[in-house]
């Protein structure tokens, strides 16, 4: 079950180009097939690149300034990559009684934001928060992890450890522009793109498979990828407008 956080801003635009990089090879002096792995990148198509929206601020000023973000938009100038989308691969096969292993998330209160800002863990991993700013904040879960707690100055606690696969969301009560996203999956087969807009996937067992894109602005796409053994693939996504000159319309 998956709780999504809430309606995306914009409708996704769906272009996809999912192809190997490389002709398999096969190791003919030993019989184990290596796993395959996912490289992708998440860029945005148009000509007018759009901005995170910026609030203006009266609490705290003194430490969080006049103005604040909410780094909703992060595409790098260079090559239109986004930053922050979540990708997960669903239906991978697992192992009977299979037990991810634990990807711990610090959540840092820091400059009067949180960091990291999307991030993505696995079930069984523990929630660590910390505050670095000299104010106090509190860190509010929705989701599955229903729990609010304050935090003052230089202060930290462990929240408690996820066991249910989802979409959450952080905010802070005092500081309305604070938020985070983060995803618990049952597997390792996810990932957050870089500022780049590059992501990738280790491991992954040869076959067919759905790729579910998340982003807190553009929304939602899914896709169909094919992994095959020993055989790196690429996908790319797109979001904004769609061009003409881009395959797979």
């Amino acid at each position: 079950m998956f709780l999504a956080p809430g309606p995306a801003c914009s409708s996704p635009t769906t272009t996809v180009e999912n192809t190997p990089t490389e002709t398999p090879t096969t190791d003919t002096s030993t019989s184990e097939v290596s796993p395959g792995f996912l490289a992708g990148d998440v860029l945005f198509e148009g000509s007018t690149i759009p901005a995170s929206t910026v609030v203006k601020n009266t609490t705290d000023p003194q430490d969080c300034g006049d103005t604040q973000s909410l780094g909703n938009i992060l595409i790098s100038p260079n090559g239109q990559g986004i930053k922050n989308v979540i990708v997960t691969l669903h239906g991978v096969p697992l192992p009977e009684d299979y037990q991810p292993e634990p990807s711990p998330l610090a959540l840092d209160n820091r400059n009067c934001q949180f960091q990291p800002h999307v991030s993505v863990v696995t079930t069984g991993s523990r929630i660590d928060a910390t505050n670095s700013d000299p104010i106090f904040h509190s860190v509010h879960f929705y989701g599955f992890l229903n729990r609010n707690l304050a935090l003052g100055p230089d202060q930290s606690k462990t929240i408690r450890t996820v066991t249910r696969p989802g979409y959450y969301i952080v905010k802070c009560d005092v500081h309305g522009w604070m938020q985070a996203y983060f995803r618990v999956d049952d597997h390792p087969f996810h990932a957050v793109s870089s500022a780049d807009g590059k992501f990738r996937i280790e491991n992954i067992p040869a076959g067919s498979y759905l790729l579910e894109a998340w982003h807190e602005h553009f929304g939602k796409q899914e896709i169909q990828v094919n992994i095959a053994h020993n055989t790196p693939s690429r996908v790319t996504l797109y979001y904004g407008d769609p061009s003409p000159q881009k395959g797979g319309k």
